[in-house]
């Protein structure tokens, strides 16, 4: 999960990405007063994506998943890993 953001996104491909620095969620420090909503739930929940949230996909993040074609790239990834986590009588198909 190094490579993908909080949310799913994924970093190598994100338009972020500049020089091969990035400004990701996992690599960077966010100011408490102006985090990324993803980013400060999942640590506040101490979970290491949104695919370990209980209530995936909340609101916030099932509009954010609408965005744009990336974003719901992200929210197939995230499903994915959902699904990889859960015994198989309980995945969803």
């Amino acid at each position: 999960m190094e490579s993908y953001g909080y949310c799913g996104v994924d970093c190598e491909n994100c338009s972020d990405l500049k020089d091969g620095k990035c400004p990701g969620c996992r690599r960077t420090e966010w100011p408490e007063d102006d985090p990324c909503p993803p980013v400060g739930c999942c640590q506040k929940k101490n979970i290491s994506s949104c695919a370990g949230c209980e209530t995936f996909p909340c609101a916030m993040m099932a509009e954010f998943y609408e965005e744009s074609d990336s974003h719901r790239e992200a929210r197939k990834r995230m499903e994915r890993l959902r699904n990889q986590r859960r015994p198989a009588h309980t995945q969803r198909i």
